[in-house]
């Protein structure tokens, strides 16, 4: 009798232990399903996050004149005018890294880096709130051996690295130029005083006379 009750005891353990791990193995299943899809999910949208930040293809240049620079923020090597197409390889921030299929004229290559020659330059400028208005003044510096005729500027604000407004400004003529080693003020006024934290002044176009 006391064997058939160990026997008996025994199979009853045993009976429980299976029906516990039983019912406990569907929830263990299911826990792993949902981190698994909660994985592939996160990756899924990292990989769509980083197809965003990364928008390559060819665009086109939409200002009269944009800036070529060698870093982002960097030192101006040269300028693109509106409506050329440029390939874009990477993005960082707001800059993006291009390339440009174009032809220049062969004798004006050299394996030589030549001299940095004095250049046209926006300089002193200062921004000051006005009556109703935000005032920006500067000058306009000709460091080159010959005068301009056209200048175009153009004046920007700024709410963080988001431009919210600018202007254009054209000065000088054939008759009155800006001539060789001499300087001439401007100023833009904008009608807002407010949503935005800074400013700038760039050339867009030079027009030599």
């Amino acid at each position: 009798m006391k064997r058939n009750r160990v026997v008996r005891g025994l199979a009853i353990g045993l009976a429980l232990f299976f029906l516990v791990s039983l019912s406990a193995s569907p929830v263990s299943a299911a826990k792993k399903s949902s981190k698994k899809k909660k994985t592939t999910q996160r990756t899924s949208e990292k990989k769509k996050a980083a197809k965003k930040s990364t928008p390559k293809g060819v665009y086109y240049i939409t200002p009269v004149e944009e800036n070529l620079r060698v870093a982002p923020s960097g030192q101006k090597i040269g300028s693109i005018s509106r409506g050329m197409p440029v390939t874009v390889n990477k993005v960082q921030g707001n800059w993006a890294y291009v390339t440009i299929k174009a032809w220049v004229w062969r004798p004006s290559l050299s394996k030589t880096k030549p001299k940095q020659i004095f250049e046209l330059l926006v300089k002193d400028v200062d921004g000051s709130f006005g009556k109703n208005k935000f005032i920006i003044k500067g000058v306009l510096l000709n460091q080159t051996k010959i005068p301009f005729a056209k200048v175009v500027l153009q004046g920007e604000l700024f709410k963080g690295k988001k431009r919210v407004a600018y202007k254009t400004l054209t000065l000088f003529s054939k008759k009155k130029p800006l001539w060789a080693g001499k300087r001439a003020p401007f100023s833009f006024a904008f009608k807002r005083t407010t949503g935005f934290d800074s400013y700038s002044v760039r050339i867009l176009s030079a027009l030599e006379k």
